[in-house]
């Protein structure tokens, strides 16, 4: 019986602008998750708005959904790592593409190594993912200097996220998570919902 992933954004709080910003704080997302079986996901580059001190946003753009698909039940946890950016040059935004096929690509030859070295299979797609994380820091990083003003990168979130049980009794599963990050002086807060729920067998 497969499983049904969702990972949505569904709140996005300012707490406090950055400083030496003019006007508002363009927030912005951009990330990859992998499920243990090594199925990979890429969120896109994402806009979760514009923000002033004190903005509290739970509507609009929310509930935003970054990754959804069917997980075989034996994978069923998923690795997320993920940026803000506060966009000023736009350098990130206009490299996203070709950024998220040079990680899909690094990844694949991570994973083919790995491979060829008779890695234990049920390891390779993390071991592969992290792998191909780590140079990818840099390419990100230098993306987002590309313009008159450096877009922000905030420190990246790197999650494992895992299928609990329902305290109902229940097939299906959620929790909320909520992930806090600072730069010059910007704080923020985003509420994530993270769900599996069981496919139904259907008969002929």
């Amino acid at each position: 019986m497969g499983q049904q992933f969702s990972l949505k954004v569904t709140r996005m709080k300012c707490l406090n602008e950055q400083s030496g910003e003019w006007g508002k704080d363009e927030m912005r997302l951009f990330g990859f998750a992998i499920s243990r079986t090594g199925r990979l996901f890429a969120t896109g580059y994402r806009n979760l708005g514009s923000y002033s001190s004190g903005d509290d946003r739970a509507t609009g753009v929310f509930p935003m959904t970054l990754v959804e698909g069917e997980l075989d039940p034996n994978g069923l946890e998923m690795l997320l790592y993920l940026w803000w950016i506060e966009e000023d040059s736009g350098g990130v935004s206009g490299a996203a593409t070709a950024l998220e096929a040079s990680f899909r690509a690094a990844y694949r030859r991570e994973a083919d190594k790995l491979l060829a070295l008779n890695f234990p299979r049920t390891c390779i797609p993390f071991t592969a993912f992290y792998k191909a994380v780590l140079p990818f820091r840099d390419e990100i990083h230098e993306a987002s200097t590309n313009g008159i003003n450096n877009d922000e990168l905030y420190e990246p979130f790197d999650l494992l996220l895992e299928r609990g049980n329902d305290p109902l009794g229940g097939l299906n599963f959620s929790r909320e998570i909520k992930l806090m990050g600072s730069k010059m002086l910007g704080l923020y807060e985003m509420t994530l919902n993270c769900s599996y729920e069981v496919e139904p067998v259907v008969h002929p």
